[in-house]
């Protein structure tokens, strides 16, 4: 990738105030974009570095670092004797995830998570704005526009389910998010309404669909859209909206992949153990654990590559979560739960379990794959009543991660939704709970609801008050299931970014 993209890909909506000079100056950097190949190299640029091997500033790949997904839920756990141990294991950022902060998230000094996926919204848009003006063959050209819209629809799907309330009709006048449709740095900021902001993912995952050329997802480049990503994108949109019918037509035609399948995690085998001494332990890991992007791009169950990444690689299952499983069949409790796992931090006492899938834990997928979709189609046929389809379906997803099968089966309607719940559960965790939670307050029914307890220290300005224990809870329907956005971004806005309610 030549110097120009790179200088594309460094921009963004948070550039408004360091970068303000450089954007007044959009018609040069649009000029110096001559081809169509640029444009793709600009969209396969998925892991943040160009093939140069310079920082281009921002991976398509993956989130900015997820506080909220890994540390804001009932699937973590920190314990006051675990950090009053091992302080230097945690960041006071990621403490305030944990205990559900408003005012030290607002005033940190940046949020990673807005940062990036508004990069990817503005390089999402450098496409959209050249891409009817440079030379290249029209097949290519409808390409790059399907993934460019995917892409911001993505990115806004991503920003509305943390740093909005949840989706439902008495929300639609709520604070939305800023659309930005251009690359100008002058467009308006203020925040569109809810409603306003998932119609236009919708419009937007509709215009993909209107150019998309990939008739299955392309094995190699799983970053690429394809239609069984669109359809497997559009069941989970439709299973979080509470259109349960639409969620399961977009399933069914999502499953009719050839490219997108399920691995049995019986065939996975041992990776690279980890030893340590004072006192000796070896922590065993499966493959995926070794697996760097060439392979977890690659993944096989993708329909399209979005990663959950947080800085530590600390994914601290709760006794809750660790609950869920069976430990002694579950292949996703004895692959992926590692026992003694802080050792990787230097933690001993207490005996931590760590959650890793990819690249030493790193990056859990947050992308549509087939087995999200699996459990999308049998939670909205569950809900729709068709119980035993809907045990049929996420049975198909158990035959593959159990070493000896058992079938989930239920009493009743309710025992069927509960079973699947707790299967999705099982199978996405930290990557997906937050946004299930929030959906679950919302939905028909009360029965799913979850309410959020952390009991840690007492949490200051800036320390840690290991005298003091407190409770923190995230109760059902919070106002706080919107994340505070950044004050750096409501400033950069000079205003027109309003901050949530609490």
């Amino acid at each position: 990738m030549k110097k120009l993209n790179i200088l594309v890909l460094m921009l963004g909506l948070t550039c408004l105030a360091s970068c303000k000079k450089y954007l007044d100056e959009p018609n040069k950097i649009q000029a110096d974009i001559k081809t169509v190949e640029q444009l793709q190299a600009l969209l396969d640029n998925v892991t943040g570095t160009d093939p140069d091997g310079y920082d281009s500033g921002v991976a398509f790949g993956y989130e900015g670092h997820n506080a909220t997904a890994t540390y804001a839920t009932d699937d973590t756990e920190i314990t006051p004797e675990l950090y009053k141990n091992y302080p230097s294991a945690f960041t006071l950022s990621n403490l305030y995830y944990y205990t559900l902060d408003i005012d030290n998230i607002i005033g940190a000094a940046s949020d990673p998570l807005w940062n990036n996926e508004f990069r990817k919204i503005f390089n999402a848009n450098v496409v959209l704005a050249n891409a009817d003006n440079v030379s290249g063959d029209a097949v290519t050209r409808n390409r790059i526009k399907a993934d460019a819209y995917f892409i911001r629809a993505y990115s806004y799907w991503t920003l509305v389910n943390y740093y909005c309330l949840p989706y439902a009709q008495a929300n639609y006048n709520a604070k939305g998010l800023p659309i930005k449709k251009t690359t100008d740095y002058a467009e308006s900021l203020k925040r569109a309404s809810l409603k306003e902001t998932y119609d236009f993912i919708l419009s937007d995952i509709a215009q993909a669909q209107s150019l998309v050329n990939y008739n299955d997802v392309q094995a190699t480049m799983r970053w690429r859209v394809s239609k069984p990503a669109i359809d497997a994108f559009l069941s989970r949109y439709y299973l979080f909206t509470g259109d349960y019918d639409k969620s399961v037509q977009y399933a069914n035609s999502a499953l009719t992949s050839q490219t997108a399948k399920l691995v049995d995690f019986n065939t996975i085998p041992a990776g690279n153990p980890a030893t340590y001494s004072n006192p000796a332990a070896t922590l065993k890991y499966s493959a995926l654990n070794d697996y760097g992007p060439t392979r977890f791009f690659a993944w096989s169950e993708f329909y399209y590559t979005r990663f959950t990444w947080t800085t530590s690689q600390m994914n601290i299952p709760s006794t809750n979560l660790l609950s869920m499983y069976d430990q002694t069949n579950d292949l996703r409790f004895l692959l992926l739960m590692i026992p003694n796992g802080g050792r990787r931090a230097n933690i001993i006492t207490p005996a931590i379990y760590r959650y890793t899938y990819f690249d030493d834990g790193s990056y859990l997928p947050s992308g549509p794959t087939i087995a999200e979709v699996l459990l999308n189609k049998a939670e909205a046929l569950a809900r729709k009543g068709e119980i035993t389809t809907a045990l049929d379906v996420a049975n198909i997803l158990r035959a593959k991660r159990l070493k000896t099968y058992v079938a989930l089966t239920a009493s009743n309607s309710a025992d069927a939704l509960t079973q699947i719940l707790k299967e999705r559960r099982r199978e996405l965790p930290f990557s997906f709970r937050w946004i299930d939670i929030r959906r679950f307050s919302v939905n028909e029914t009360s029965n799913d609801d979850v309410t959020v307890t952390h009991t840690f220290y007492k949490m200051g300005v800036g320390s840690v008050d290991v005298n003091t224990i407190q409770t923190y809870t995230l109760p059902v329907k919070s106002l706080r299931y919107a994340v505070p956005i950044n004050a750096v971004e409501i400033t950069a806005s000079q205003g027109q970014i309003e901050q949530n309610n609490y």
